[in-house]
C-alpha cells in the first residue's frame, strides 16, 4: 500500500503570533492524528513564494487508514468520530482562531 500525505498551506490569523501557533499545534491538536496512528509534520517556510508561512504535512500509511477516520470530503466516519470526539470539534474552533482556512490536498506516495 502506497503511503498517504494531507498537506495544508497554512496561513495565520493577522493577530496570532507564530511561537504561539507553534505551541497550540504541537501540545494540542498533533497528539489528535497520534491518536490515529497519523504523524504530523509542522513546517515553516524558510525561502520562496511562502517564506515565514507555515504548512502541515499529515503522513499515513495508506489512504485506506485516512479512509477509516475521514472521508476525503473532511467529514468524520463514525470510527473517526468514536476516537476523536469531542476533541476534535472543540480543537478546530480553536484551530479557527490561528489559521484562516483549511486547505489541503491530499497525496499517494509514487514510489
Amino acid at each position: 500500500m502506497a503511503k498517504f500525505f494531507s498537506v495544508v498551506p497554512l496561513t495565520l490569523q493577522p493577530d496570532v503570533k507564530g511561537e504561539d501557533f507553534v505551541k497550540f499545534w504541537l501540545d494540542e491538536y498533533a497528539p489528535l492524528g497520534q491518536r490515529l496512528g497519523w504523524e504530523s509534520h509542522l513546517l515553516q517556510g524558510e525561502s520562496g513564494e511562502r517564506e515565514g508561512q507555515y504548512a502541515v504535512i499529515w503522513e499515513m500509511s495508506s489512504v485506506e487508514l485516512r479512509d477509516r477516520v475521514v472521508q476525503s470530503d473532511g467529514q468524520l466516519t463514525e470510527e473517526g468520530k468514536r476516537l476523536l470526539e469531542p476533541d476534535f470539534q472543540i480543537l478546530n474552533k480553536k484551530l479557527d482562531t490561528f489559521v484562516t482556512g483549511w486547505p489541503h490536498t491530499g497525496y499517494i506516495e509514487l514510489n
